[in-house]
């Protein structure tokens, strides 16, 4: 029984430690005040707080507000576990800034909703959040500041819209949703039905804003009809175009991002769009030119994958490479030997590189961008060949390094540089730190 009590208080001793220079309060709340406003309201369930917040760990900053471009803002609701972010906004008023501080565990497992700790969090360790409150509101508060936000914003809409309207003495009247079609050529063809497939040439941008997007230098791009492309404002511009016909369609937020905005576009912005319909191909036409392009794209890979061992001994012929290839089909000449010990599975290495094809083109270079590349050895983080490599080098060492496609990003193949069936040469640094 004596031994039990001694093994209680002693675990009361390391919790007590671990959270020294904090004060315990009510949910299990460890806390540290910085400044108190002597305001006295206190948030509840379902108001709504605006805070300047950072949470990191001992060395680490996870998340800091200032990186967001408008104030963090979000609702009260009923704290999940001891210690939750909630629990510690109760004790706060506006004005006030303390540090809370919980077992790290906590938020990942239950806040971040996160299955396993990530790899640079040790389990027990602690996080802090410090936090400093700016602002509390009510629900009915809330809405009534987002209400007026929204008119305000309405209101800035329509002047930007008449201003350029007037600017460019655009005088017809938009249609009966507001969508303004400018006619700019008059197209031949047929208007296009639902199912019909529509390749286009379209340039998006704001109202006198920057550009967004713009294909008018490359290929159309295949629109079906019907299908929820874009905007509602956009889908009933295309519907009044003809084969071979362009216009402008000026579309209000009401018809087109709305009140939420889209991606890079805020909301209550009008888009202008330059659209031009090169060519309306019934879809049964459209699946048939599918299935050729990928018949022909299947016979291309297959020649590529059938010419990549010649490729790779025409390469090692001319370079007068003598190392035979390991089992995996890896190359690996060591071009410099390292001091340091060779780094296990599970250790972070920083590695610099360059990448290039068989063919000496550079791809990539690490250098250039004075940022080396950091990752766990062994955990499928990279592709297999550099954890097969880096696994055989010393810290401080350099290696070159040709990698079959099958070590790499196979018939798949990543972005514009590297295609299916690519061999590809790396010469890697592995740094000493």
């Amino acid at each position: 029984m004596f031994a039990v009590l001694i093994m209680i208080l002693f675990a009361a001793a390391c919790s007590q430690d671990k959270f020294s220079g904090f004060e315990k309060g009510d949910g299990g709340v460890y806390y540290k005040v910085h400044y108190l406003s002597g305001d006295t309201v206190k948030p509840r369930q379902k108001e709504w707080v605006t805070v300047k917040m950072d949470y990191r760990l001992e060395d680490t900053v996870i998340f800091t507000s200032k990186s967001l471009d408008k104030p963090l803002r979000f609702s009260m609701i009923k704290p999940e576990f001891l210690g939750d972010i909630y629990y510690a906004l109760m004790l706060m008023s506006a004005g006030d800034s303390m540090t809370f501080a919980i077992v790290a565990d906590s938020f990942f497992f239950n806040t971040a909703k996160m299955k396993t700790l990530p790899e640079f969090v040790e389990s027990g360790s602690l996080l802090y959040y410090d936090v400093k409150i700016t602002g509390i509101l009510t629900d009915e508060e809330f809405k009534a500041e987002i209400e007026t936000q929204k008119k305000l914003l309405m209101q800035k809409e329509i002047q930007v819209l008449n201003g350029y309207l007037d600017s460019a003495g655009i005088t017809q009247q938009p249609n009966a949703s507001g969508l303004y079609f400018i006619s700019q050529v008059n197209g031949t063809g047929k208007k296009p039905d639902t199912g019909d497939m529509c390749r286009i040439h379209l340039k998006v941008r704001q109202l006198n804003g920057p550009l967004l997007f713009s294909n008018f230098k490359s290929e159309p791009i295949e629109v079906e009809y019907g299908k929820g492309f874009d905007t509602e404002g956009f889908r009933e511009g295309l519907g009044i175009l003809r084969e071979g016909g362009r216009a402008q369609f000026i579309v209000p937020s009401s018809i087109g991002v709305g009140d939420q905005g889209r991606e890079t576009v805020p909301p209550f912005t009008t888009v202008l769009y330059d659209v031009e319909l090169v060519a309306i191909v019934p879809m049964e036409e459209v699946k048939i030119e599918r299935a050729r392009r990928k018949k022909a794209r299947n016979q291309e890979n297959e020649r590529l994958k059938e010419a990549e061992p010649l490729r790779i001994q025409g390469y090692i012929k001319q370079n007068n490479i003598k190392e035979d290839p390991l089992p995996s089909g890896l190359y690996f000449i060591e071009l410099e030997e390292g001091t340091g010990e060779i780094p296990g599975k599970g250790e972070k290495v920083k590695v610099h590189y360059i990448l290039s094809r068989l063919d000496g083109r550079e791809i990539q270079n690490s250098y250039k961008r004075e940022e080396p590349y950091e990752f766990t050895l062994g955990q499928g983080r990279v592709i297999k060949a550099w954890d097969e490599a880096v696994a055989m080098m010393n810290r401080g060492s350099k290696a070159k390094i040709i990698v079959p496609s099958k070590l790499a990003y196979g018939s798949r193949g990543k972005g514009m540089d590297i295609g299916p069936y690519t061999t590809l040469v790396f010469e890697l640094e592995l740094l000493e730190d």
